[in-house]
């Protein structure tokens, strides 16, 4: 198997990602079980976000 270069590889990677947005904007766009999960529980991915920013600052006010 011949190697790709960095190039090329990037541009693959850039393509799928692409395709992949896409694929899920449709998804999202329809009625069911994927929709309902994501705007259900939006607070779920917030909170834990928040709760990483918490444990940062507390660890690097520890360090300092």
């Amino acid at each position: 198997m011949s190697e790709l270069s960095p190039r090329l590889r990037d541009e693959i990677d850039d393509q799928v990602a692409e395709a992949f947005d896409a694929y899920l904007a449709e998804r999202l766009a329809e009625p069911g079980p994927l929709r309902t999960a994501v705007r259900a529980r939006w607070w779920v991915p917030a909170v834990a976000a928040l709760l990483g920013v918490a444990a940062t600052l507390l660890v690097c006010r520890g360090w300092s």
